[in-house]
């Protein structure tokens, strides 16, 4: 979920390891061709969402002489996410601050803080595998898919199943990309920031944002690894996140969801399950975003870059700092 952080718990890749290639398929314009029925249901599930598509936003009042900038960005090394509207840059560029969701979660010293006070929210119990919840099957398939991204198994056994579920969002462009250690575009806005000298703060805390996911039902998570498996041997997994990146790039994020959860599989529970996802790592979240976010706002021009699926929703940013008393409008990205 939350590849910044993972960034600086898990792996070291040798650069001389020799990577499958990636799978560069767009599932959703397959699904636009081959089966137009199917498309239509999840775009209209799509179009539910309050501002289901755009990525870059102008907030502003009448009574402040200053404009303030939302950005979503998409945790990925992609070079074409990494290429930066020129308008985004220019806007980043003008504001006294840049607000990012963590401005210190790829520093290992604070995230090694935190576990070391909290190994609970990261590590399984002594003497306990990920495996344990995991059929044997569902175990050799995953390994068999880090086997060809350089890693096995054995990186994910000590982890607690949300940790693990996110460390396989890694994909084979991923690694040819740089893998876990490159920088994504999150942290390339800081940098560009911290370059200007312009100062960068945080809208949540790393403990917060570890609490928030720990505190899911693990089964969400088990459930997502053994999709891993599933998805891998019937050989789209990649491509069912690389179609995400191009979600991205065409800024459907209110896709997103729909899309996922149209590859995983159904079972009892699931919705219920799925809610308490959202409340969690989007709702609640969003909620103490907007506020932090908004404070800035009424003070000066603030620039937020958060993960693209914190703007969608009610509960979103966008409609956050509506509620706020903003005003807030979508600017074309200047690609």
């Amino acid at each position: 979920m939350k590849k910044i952080i993972l960034t600086s718990l898990l792996f070291s890749i040798s650069a001389s390891v020799s990577y499958a290639a990636c799978d560069t398929r767009n599932l959703v314009a397959e699904l636009q061709q081959n089966d137009p029925a199917t498309y239509d249901a999840l775009k209209a599930e799509a179009d539910q969402y309050a501002n289901s598509e755009g990525l870059f936003w102008e907030v502003y009042h009448e009574d402040m002489p200053f404009k303030s900038y939302v950005f979503g960005t998409l945790h990925k090394a992609d070079p074409r996410v990494l290429n930066l509207p020129a308008n985004v840059q220019a806007a980043l560029e003008s504001a006294d601050v840049v607000a990012v969701e963590i401005e210190n979660a790829d520093d290992p010293s604070a995230v090694g803080a935190v576990i070391g006070k909290s190994p609970q929210l990261i590590l399984q119990p002594q003497g306990e595998s990920l495996a344990d919840d995991l059929s044997s099957e569902t175990v050799a398939a995953v390994d068999a898919y880090l086997n060809e991204l350089g890693m096995d198994f054995d990186m994910l056994a000590p982890l607690q199943p949300w940790i693990g579920a996110s460390s396989l969002s890694f994909t084979k462009c991923d690694m040819e990309w740089g893998g876990p250690t490159a920088q994504v575009l999150d942290a390339r806005l800081i940098e560009l920031a911290k370059s200007k000298d312009i100062p960068v703060v945080s809208l949540e805390t790393i403990e917060s944002q570890l609490e928030a996911i720990s505190s899911i039902n693990e089964q969400m998570f088990i459930r997502s690894i053994e999709d891993v498996a599933r998805l891998y041997e019937e050989g789209i997994y990649d491509a069912v996140l690389q179609t995400m990146n191009e979600l991205y790039l065409k800024e459907q994020i209110g896709m997103i969801i729909p899309v996922q959860l149209h590859y995983t599989s159904q079972y009892e529970g699931q919705d219920d399950d799925w809610a308490e996802f959202q409340e969690a790592l989007l709702d609640a979240r969003n909620e103490l975003m907007v506020e932090n976010a908004g404070q800035l706002m009424d003070e000066q021009s603030t620039f937020v870059a958060v993960g693209a699926l914190h703007l969608i929703g009610d509960t979103g940013l966008i409609e956050g700092l509506r509620n706020y008393g903003f005003g807030v409008r979508r600017i074309p990205l200047e690609r």
